[in-house]
């Protein structure tokens, strides 16, 4: 959820760990649930703050971010992506999806189109998300809150339908 992090280090691990799918550490689910929410929670309290998060965001930037030049290329992103799948290789046909949505993610956190993700040009992205998850406005996210479950249904104000909650 750090979050945008994750998005980046979604979108580069778009195969592996944002895709890191439907375990831990895939998606929100497997961070919330794996051991990045435990890492991104500096004081071990079971909230992560903005500050903790921002943390967090920063250095899996530097992580992804292989050259240390403060801007990460789709090829840095896909390299790292690579580095965390290890041995499994998705299937031709699921790595091609990947591959569009890592490129798309990333032309939408290129806010200036330079062909580099910088971590001021994440940033506003992870804290709006961070803020979308933060379903009680405490500044802090749960393991529940960013796990989200049910909330399409759970989370329906009046007049909403299913699939027009928040999320």
């Amino acid at each position: 959820a750090l979050l945008a992090g994750a998005a980046l280090v979604v979108a580069a691990t778009a195969a592996p760990a944002l895709a890191q799918g439907h375990h831990a550490g895939r998606g929100a689910g497997g961070f919330a649930a794996g051991e990045a929410f435990a890492r991104a929670d500096a004081n071990n309290d079971g909230r992560v703050t903005l500050e903790e998060g921002r943390a967090w965001l920063a250095a899996r930037f530097a992580e992804v971010d292989a050259n240390r030049d403060g801007g990460v290329t789709f090829e840095e992103m896909r390299a790292y992506a690579r580095s965390r799948m290890g041995d499994r290789q998705p299937p031709a046909e699921a790595e091609a999806r990947m591959q569009q949505r890592g490129q798309a993610m990333f032309r939408a956190f290129d806010a200036n189109g330079d062909t580099r993700v910088t971590l001021e040009e994440l940033r506003p992205f992870a804290e709006a998300m961070f803020r979308a998850r933060d379903l009680n406005a405490d500044g802090a996210l749960t393991r529940d809150e960013v796990m989200r479950r049910g909330d399409r249904h759970e989370r329906r104000g009046p007049g909403m339908g299913p699939g027009m909650g928040p999320g």
